[in-house]
């Protein structure tokens, strides 16, 4: 209703201009008008503050024993993991436009809109504020109402921190009249590696993240994927949209205030990111992009590969890459499935199975087991790479899994009704709780 309802105004004021004038018309329209804040408002609404239920969970990333749930937009839940079979929800961390995080030594990172923000985490259970990495994700917006344009915008000494639908007009230079609709990409980011062992936080460790993440650590080395989108201030309908630029950006945790190191163009198509030993593999809406941090400040493409329009994450364990390739009306219809890829050889790597799935989101490796979010839970057996796809050995669908992260036999998935956690030790899977989501 709304499309059709916009199109009508549209026709309507179309029809009240005259033929003959085409020099300058005026024209009204439904559209996406910017809600801003100064920065120092936008600074402020940043706070630690008691617990709240899971309301819309997002990605996890696990640190020693606790666990950190991004609430969409919202912020970060901070729970004791410390006993898996009875998790402690101990902390929210209010913050605007959140949707990814990360972990290393004792730092949580976290977006905020166009900022990055470093906690103390020396104490998980009381992060405090370290400091901002103001304008790391320049060009980042909250996004919109998709059924509808996006009216002109200023983000000189603001930031644009929402949207509210209003019909507004104005005066154009031409009679040929296309209305907008783009899209705009909220900030996200990563994947990392991880070692075997639990460890208290406050060591030298490095966070595990899920599939679906855009921020991944290396070495001393945060990577952030992101989409930023150039606009051309003008009224609507006679500006020019330059259009999405996809951007890898590397920050030097071991700096004092994670000093921001170097950028790299990398596809518009880009949505998740894992590392693993020297090489970074990020997943595309169209394929694999896979690049060298032998250099780790100026990372290289090594290769791609490439499949039809999905969404896709992608892990890596070995000399094998596994990645799933989701369609729906925002990914893409063309099918769903399991790939599974050899990297023996890094500058030419090939697909060497395939195989149908029903819905599938994120998914992890650990032990030779791989596990996969698809309409439920789906665990097989990753022994023989090849085969992984027919040997299924667990299968449960009593609820909608995201993304999850299998770590040393404890297995974390979050989706739309929570956290639920299980043992995979010993051959079974066994389900430990659950965090539901209040509805």
């Amino acid at each position: 209703m709304k499309t059709v309802a916009k199109f009508f105004l549209f026709f309507i004021v179309l029809q009240g201009m005259s033929c003959s004038d085409s020099v300058k018309d005026t024209v009204s329209y439904m559209a996406n008008v910017p809600v801003y804040m100064s920065h120092d408002e936008f600074k402020a609404t940043t706070k630690v503050v008691a617990t709240r239920p899971l309301m819309t969970p997002g990605k996890i990333c696990l640190y020693g024993n606790y666990l950190f749930i991004n609430e969409i937009g919202e912020g970060i839940h901070v729970i004791d993991n410390t006993d898996p079979s009875s998790p402690r929800n101990v902390a929210f961390i209010e913050i605007m436009g959140n949707i990814d995080l990360a972990a290393k030594d004792g730092i949580l990172y976290a977006d905020n809109l166009v900022d990055m923000l470093l906690f103390d985490i020396s104490n998980p259970a009381s992060p405090k504020l370290k400091s901002r990495v103001e304008g790391a994700f320049e060009g980042v917006l909250p996004n919109p109402d998709n059924d509808y344009p996006v009216s002109k915008f200023d983000t000189d000494g603001k930031v644009v921190v929402g949207w509210t639908q209003e019909v507004i007009t104005e005066e154009v230079k031409n009679t040929t009249y296309y209305p907008r609709g783009d899209y705009l990409y909220l900030a996200s980011g990563t994947s990392s590696s991880w070692s075997k062992n639990m460890v208290q936080p406050g060591a030298n460790i490095t966070g595990v993240n899920g599939s679906m993440s855009r921020f991944a650590i290396a070495g001393k080395y945060l990577y952030a994927i992101y989409i930023q989108n150039l606009w051309n201030p003008q009224p609507l309908y006679s500006s020019y949209y330059y259009g999405p630029t996809g951007w890898l950006k590397i920050f030097d945790t071991e700096s004092e205030k994670c000093e921001f190191v170097n950028s790299v163009n990398v596809s518009t198509a880009v949505e998740t990111i894992f590392a693993y030993n020297d090489h970074l593999f990020l997943g595309m809406s169209n394929g694999m992009q896979i690049l060298s941090i032998e250099n780790p400040t100026s990372p290289v493409t090594m290769s791609y590969t490439w499949h039809f329009w999905g969404c896709d994450p992608v892990v890596v364990s070995g000399d094998y890459a596994y990645l799933t390739v989701r369609s729906t009306n925002v990914c893409g219809r063309n099918g769903n499935m399991l790939q599974v890829i050899d990297i023996s050889d890094i500058s030419q790597p090939k697909t060497v199975s395939q195989y149908t799935m029903q819905e599938p989101y994120g998914l992890g490796i650990d032990n030779n087991k791989l596990f996969v979010c698809d309409n439920g839970l789906k665990v097989f057996d990753a022994t023989v790479p090849v085969e992984v796809g027919s040997k299924l050995l667990f299968q449960t669908s009593d609820f909608h899994g995201f993304d999850l992260i299998p770590y040393n036999n404890l297995l974390l998935v979050i989706g739309s009704n929570g956290l639920y956690q299980y043992s995979y030790a010993n051959n079974q899977l066994n389900r430990l709780s659950v965090i539901p989501v209040s509805k």
